[in-house]
């Protein structure tokens, strides 16, 4: 196994989170590992740089593939545009002449010693999976969460062996580089309008997240969000062989999880094993009772019945369990409450938003599009229903005051505040006493930010601040 890739040469496309370890588990089997990236060499990392003592080739800068011909194996970053010229080419000449081209995500599951739990959609991640590995965790359960966003599963691998469990956020750009994949328990949670300056269509996207299901046979269990119609719809793509495991944040007498009476837990046949009480789940809104739903089924799918015994521990995992930031964070309360949403960067994600919270609401929103203009009508209905005052932002900032004006919203209530800092103090000057105001931008953030961390970390420093103004008042 050591020396497992002794005398072939591979390629690492992309040396960041996910490429660093991808060349370093290569570089340790015997391979000779081309990495390349299109920074210059003054631009990279100390630690990109430091692959070089392990005899890995750096190529970068504008390198145009140099030397890639050479490679039998190359493997991907999530992220790179692999549907866009000139590497959609460049790939399709190295899959023409014999070589294999895989992701970070897929190289390390082959050889992953743990059992998989992964989750995917396109919103919610993140949050179900470090929902599942804490209610492991209470279980005393060695688990690692891992994959999209914080350690890449490659990075992971020394943590794991047989006897624990890896759960993987698994996005769609890993999946389009996967085919030998095969998670012992997949989540699906929701398929939303996403990611089209990436994929060339939506139905492109939604089918590509079914391939999480695609090697899945005989003892596997697929978990399907039952509230989201279009996730039944793509049932159909999911193996016969694989055991359907359906969720709700509702009643639903065919569902593993439900919730009756205002109590989620498990069903299985006429007997219904109470969990939490929704009142006592600490994250806002219906679509993250969804995550908690699908969580609880994951977690005995992987434990079977015994983890019946456990619900006390899981209970009050949920209870104490603290969201990923950006996420419906509440960040300040000065008699007004300021949540930092800035991680919706679609229009589903913002409406779900104002849905978590009561009125009046002022919605801070704007920034560049990832979506065509059309994608945020449904948007605009909501927002003219439910919003208060409509500040927008950034490049996006007419299209959607317009679009909110269209659907009913008066004029007077959309506030063209042009950047976030203004957009802050706007709303603390508009919103009375008991109000909620929500950065929740229905766009990315790349127009006046680095990220959508950027971002909310801007925000909760510009709310903090006002609430400690007020406070020292």
């Amino acid at each position: 196994m050591q020396k497992y890739f002794q005398g072939k040469t591979c390629a690492v496309l992309g040396l960041a989170r996910s490429g660093i370890p991808s060349a370093q588990f290569l570089a340790a089997r015997g391979a000779r590992v081309l990495g390349f990236d299109n920074k210059t060499r003054e631009q990279l990392s100390p630690e990109v740089l430091s692959l070089e003592d392990c005899g890995i080739e750096l190529v970068t800068g504008q390198h145009r593939f140099e030397g890639i011909e050479d490679a039998s194996l190359i493997v991907l970053s999530p992220g790179l545009k692999i549907h866009h010229e000139p590497l959609c080419g460049i790939l399709q000449q190295c899959r023409d002449r014999g070589a294999e081209v895989i992701g970070e995500m897929e190289l390390a599951a082959r050889f992953c010693p743990a059992p998989i739990i992964a989750v995917t959609s396109t919103k919610g991640k993140s949050t179900t999976v470090k929902l599942i590995a804490e209610m492991l965790h209470s279980c005393a359960i060695h688990a690692v969460a891992c994959g999209n966003t914080g350690s890449p599963l490659m990075a992971a691998l020394p943590q794991l062996t047989p006897a624990s469990w890896a759960i993987l956020e698994v996005s769609s750009f890993q999946l389009e580089t996967t085919s030998t994949l095969k998670p012992h328990v997949a989540v699906l949670l929701n398929l939303l309008e996403d990611h089209q300056d990436y994929h060339p269509t939506l139905e492109q996207y939604w089918k590509t997240k079914m391939r999480l299901f695609a090697n899945q046979g005989e003892g596997d269990y697929a978990i399907l969000n039952s509230d989201e119609s279009r996730v039944m719809e793509y049932e159909r793509h999911i193996p016969p062989a694989a055991k359907v495991l359906l969720t709700s944040s509702g009643e639903c007498a065919q569902c593993l999880v439900e919730t009756r009476d205002g109590v989620m837990g498990w069903r299985r046949e006429d007997a219904f094993t109470p969990v939490i009480a929704t009142a006592d789940i600490p994250l806002f809104g219906t679509h993250n009772h969804a995550n908690v739903a699908a969580a609880l089924a994951a977690v005995y799918a992987a434990c079977g019945p015994k983890v019946l015994l456990e619900r006390d521990k899981i209970a009050a995992t949920i209870k104490n369990f603290v969201a990923l930031p950006h996420r419906l964070e509440v960040v300040a309360s000065n008699g007004i409450t300021w949540v930092n949403d800035s991680q919706a960067t679609i229009p589903d994600a913002s409406a779900a938003a104002l849905k978590a919270f009561a009125p009046p609401i002022l919605l801070i929103a704007g920034g560049r599009v990832k979506l065509e203009a059309q994608a945020y009508a449904r948007w605009a209905a909501d927002v003219a229903g439910r919003a208060a005052y409509l500040l927008t932002i950034g490049e996006a900032q007419t299209m959607m005051g317009d679009l909110a004006r269209q659907a009913g919203m008066p004029a007077e209530k959309i506030i063209a505040s042009g950047d976030l800092q203004s957009a802050v103090r706007d709303a603390a000057r508009l919103a009375p006493a008991g109000a909620t105001v929500i950065l929740s931008p229905a766009c990315s953030s790349f127009d006046q930010f680095a990220s959508y961390e950027e971002r909310g970390a801007r925000f909760r420093e510009m709310a903090q601040a006002i609430a400690a103004g007020e406070q020292q008042k």
